[in-house]
């Protein structure tokens, strides 16, 4: 079973690489919002190793912690390593574990192909599951009504949630911060991951 890989990134197509340690290329399958470096550089990833009668296949994370949300998603019914991808490619470990955590079936709604049944089957089958994975993350409504705000006035100036995602992902923001400040510290932010 191979939980790891280390070496240099060889080729990437779409949410595809190949990463070449000791001239063995390893074919791995990561969500389409890790972020890679340049072909010819070193790479780290954290993997799951998918086995079936027909088939082996790699799928890749940026932490073990987004590996065991993968696996955890794997247990739940009609849920493939295909849907689990997608659903780590449109929402950030966080997000997700927040939305589940909170009941929050519309930021569920923003996984393609999720609809209001689906998520709440979701949060049904994964409430239980996550919460080791929850910590020390903070459930309030006050906080969770706050981000849908900042996440609209961002895309309002044009921000794609990804793009939010990623800088949110990273960013220590003040929870008790007024929204308009809040806006600020992140257009800050994103402006400089532009640069």
């Amino acid at each position: 079973m191979i939980g790891y890989l280390d070496g240099e990134l060889s080729w990437k197509s779409g949410n595809q690489l190949i990463i070449n340690i000791q001239g063995v290329g390893y074919l791995v399958t990561v969500t389409e919002r890790y972020i890679t470096p340049a072909i010819g550089e070193n790479l780290e990833v954290f993997v799951y190793t998918y086995v079936r009668e027909d088939k082996i296949e790699l799928y890749g994370f940026e932490t073990s912690r987004e590996r065991e949300l993968f696996k955890i998603l794997l247990g739940v019914s009609r849920v493939g390593p295909s849907a689990a991808i997608n659903i780590l490619s449109s929402l950030t470990y966080k997000r997700f574990i927040k939305a589940i955590m909170e009941e929050n079936v519309s930021t569920l709604k923003e996984i393609s192909g999720i609809g209001p049944k689906t998520g709440q089957r979701l949060i049904l089958e994964l409430k239980n599951k996550v919460n080791d994975l929850a910590g020390d993350m903070d459930y309030s409504q006050t906080t969770n009504s706050q981000d849908e705000e900042l996440y609209e006035a961002l895309q309002g100036l044009g921000y794609s949630r990804r793009e939010i995602d990623r800088v949110l992902a990273d960013a220590k923001i003040d929870r008790d911060l007024k929204i308009a400040d809040k806006i600020k510290k992140v257009l800050s932010l994103l402006g400089r991951d532009k640069i």
